[in-house]
């Protein structure tokens, strides 16, 4: 029995490391997405199941989706059973007739969203209205009616605006956009547990908006640099604090460019993160350094606590402070 108990779990494990890897080989052989933009997302997306491409070649990562793909895309990354029954719309025949009345049972979707009872399930998604189905899928519904559910599906990082400051909220969604949306929606309502010392970039952004006095936005540099914008701007000179795990040195790096009373918050929340026991003490000594003069010899402190090193100094002008933490 023993024997055969072995035999059918190589059989299963064989079958699963088969299907996980011919998976991830149709999302490595996509000829249209090997230099786009959401390349890693696509990949991910389509090695979990809940959208595929058009072939075992093309993923078409630019074309529109239509309200059908992503609402069936969006139920099927949920994990939601589907059920197959009557709804109020008139045209809800079709391959998509369980999705509709899933995201209706589920109120990601609802009838007075749509004119004359018809859902026009082939019609090009857009933007808003993927945020709010996504907004409401987190069970945000009245926030979204309240703040936009533009507004806050960028407060969520669910979306970005373009380079202009506006959302495109009237724009038709691309596959790509698309992919890109669901995941971040997955993220925001499953998000990472923050570890003590993070050492990517991804890891080091869990940490930073774990942090009580977190405000604003994150993006992510070159290597594991992420930049804080407290004021939640499109603006790249108001990312006046820099965090990042540095590997050639091994070393956590802040870098207050800026010590405005948001960034002093934060900088505690870190120092405190790192020196549980004497963050106190680290961020007198931070303050002594950001209040001395450029060439004072309190420009540059390098002391320990809690066994970890910490270095801090002045910029030789200006007002940057550079905090260097080590194991």
């Amino acid at each position: 029995m023993q024997k055969i108990g072995r035999v059918i779990l190589a059989v299963t494990l064989f079958t699963v490391m088969l299907l996980s890897a011919q998976a991830a080989g149709a999302a490595a052989a996509f000829t249209d997405t090997s230099t786009h933009w959401a390349k890693k997302e696509i990949d991910k997306a389509v090695a979990q199941g809940w959208i595929n491409g058009y072939d075992a070649k093309t993923f078409k990562p630019n074309a529109n989706i239509t309200r059908a793909e992503f609402l069936k895309s969006l139920v099927a990354a949920l994990k939601i059973k589907t059920e197959d029954t009557d709804t109020p719309f008139v045209d809800d025949h079709g391959w998509f007739r369980s999705y509709i009345a899933t995201g209706l049972k589920q109120s990601i979707i609802k009838v007075g969203d749509y004119k004359e009872n018809s859902f026009e399930p082939n019609l090009p998604i857009t933007r808003e209205e993927i945020a709010r189905m996504t907004i409401r899928a987190l069970g945000k519904d009245a926030e979204g009616v309240k703040s936009g559910y533009l507004a806050v599906a960028k407060k969520l990082e669910m979306m970005k605006g373009y380079p202009d400051g506006t959302m495109g909220g009237e724009k038709n969604a691309t596959r790509a956009e698309a992919v890109v949306m669901v995941l971040n929606m997955l993220t925001a309502k499953n998000p990472p547990k923050p570890v003590s010392y993070p050492k990517t970039k991804e890891e080091m952004n869990t940490l930073i908006k774990s942090l009580p006095n977190f405000k604003g936005t994150t993006t992510f540099g070159d290597e594991g640099i992420v930049f804080i914008n407290s004021k939640g701007s499109d603006n790249f000179l108001d990312n006046t604090l820099i965090v990042e795990y540095n590997t050639r040195i091994k070393m956590t790096v802040i870098n207050i460019a800026d010590p405005t009373s948001d960034n002093q918050l934060m900088v505690k929340d870190l120092l405190e993160n790192y020196f549980p026991k004497s963050f106190e003490k680290a961020y007198a000594t931070y303050i002594k350094v950001n209040k001395a003069a450029n060439s004072d010899t309190n420009a540059d402190i390098r002391l320990k606590y809690d066994g970890r090193v910490f270095e801090s100094y002045k910029a030789t002008t200006g007002k940057r402070v550079i905090i260097r933490i080590g194991l």
